[in-house]
């Protein structure tokens, strides 16, 4: 990697102050409300038993390779 421009690092410093600092476009603000909006907070006793049965599958995998 080659040294780069100034004017190349003074730019990428501004994108990542704007973009850390809040001051961003009201799109991607407004996208994120909406789409966090859309998501169910409530979660129902079929997703715990999914994740129970994801982790218990996983553990027997890894646990099959282990002693394989």
């Amino acid at each position: 990697m080659g040294a780069k421009e100034p004017e190349q690092v003074d730019a990428a410093l501004r994108a990542a102050n704007l973009a850390l600092g809040g001051r961003g476009k009201r799109g991607t603000r407004a996208l994120t409300s909406i789409e966090l909006r859309l998501t169910d907070a409530r979660e129902g006793p079929w997703e715990l038993a999914a994740l129970v049965s994801v982790v218990v599958l996983a553990l027997l995998v890894v646990l099959g390779v282990w002693f394989y």
